[in-house]
């Protein structure tokens, strides 16, 4: 008994460390067995990109926690690379940043107050929302990039520090920040109360509107700060950039141990998540597997994720 209970416990702890599990065999593979991945320019590339869909996973996994969804990340990081290239190029840097800071979240405010006070259904608000914030970025630019010619902002986007880059720390210190705010402060814990419970969380006395539309300011302001690290990268506005983000950052919760019916994720699995997919297209690319294969790969992974995560919930059900 005292063995299968062993077994089972063992099976449990790792269940729920499946996403650092994962990323840790794979870094060990990487670096003994993948010619060239163990580079700084290698490692340098991983951090970059994927700091950038860290920032949006981190506002992901807020507003999954309340068992929503933000399917309109990538529109808005769009939105954001434009907004910051269009008002950089009239007033300065410091407005460009303010106003791509300002607008995506906004965006997330005004989703908040449509899923909690009108209680519409996220996925459809955040569909709509997708539309609208791609619109507004192909119109305000036009349909055509927008250079940044401002040489100081567009060395930022690949400025290191102690060969860190500074996107990577940027990303490190929102997720400590978001790991403060769940584990330390009570609106970090309503937030798991309402995934967990609705109902419940509202009879305790919980203001559930004010919970859901801070989930979704969050999750506008972080894709935002993603935004401007991705114009800083790219030196330029993208109305077309950021396609399929937002499918990334869910991929990451989830297979960090996030649950899509809410209440159950944390910020360290969701980390562990993002730099997962950075670490697999870093291997399939260097190994020369065809991009097609790429997204068949990553979806399976996804796919296995899900239903780990139904399994933990049944199991925790008793079913």
């Amino acid at each position: 008994m005292d063995l299968a209970k062993r077994m089972k416990d063992a099976g449990t702890w790792i269940s729920n460390r499946s996403g650092p599990i994962a990323l840790a065999v794979l870094l060990f593979y990487g670096f003994f067995f993948v010619g060239n991945f163990s580079t700084e320019t290698n490692l340098t590339a991983i951090l970059l990109q994927y700091s950038i869909i860290g920032c949006l996973a981190l506002g992901q996994l807020i507003v999954i926690l309340t068992g929503g969804i933000d399917l309109s990340q990538g529109s808005q990081i769009a939105l954001a690379t434009v907004v910051c290239a269009v008002v950089m190029s009239r007033f300065g840097v410091i407005p460009g940043i303010i106003m791509a800071l300002l607008i995506p979240t906004m965006v997330g405010f005004s989703t908040g107050l449509l899923v909690s006070r009108l209680k519409m259904p996220a996925f459809i608000v955040t569909l709509g929302m997708l539309g609208v914030s791609r619109g507004l970025a192909m119109r305000i630019a036009n349909a055509r990039p927008v250079s940044i010619n401002i040489d100081g902002f567009k060395q930022f986007g690949y400025a290191t520090l102690l060969r860190i880059p500074v996107a990577a720390i940027i990303f490190g210190i929102a997720a400590i920040l978001v790991l403060y705010l769940l584990k330390k402060r009570k609106l970090g814990r309503y937030l798991y109360a309402v995934g967990s419970s609705e109902e419940s969380t509202r009879l305790s006395g919980v203001n559930i509107m004010k919970v859901k539309l801070f989930a979704y300011t969050a999750s506008g302001f972080l894709t935002a700060v993603g935004g401007v690290l991705l114009a800083a990268r790219l030196g330029s506005g993208s109305p077309i950039g950021g396609s399929g983000y937002e499918l990334e950052s869910i991929a990451a919760v989830v297979v960090g141990g996030g649950s899509l019916f809410g209440g159950i994720g944390g910020v360290g699995g969701t980390v562990s998540g993002v730099f997962l997919f950075g670490v697999i297209n870093s291997i399939l690319n260097l190994t020369g597997i065809p991009p097609f294969w790429q997204g068949t790969m990553k979806g399976l992974i996804i796919l296995a994720a899900v239903a780990l995560s139904q399994m933990r919930k049944k199991s925790r059900n008793g079913a």
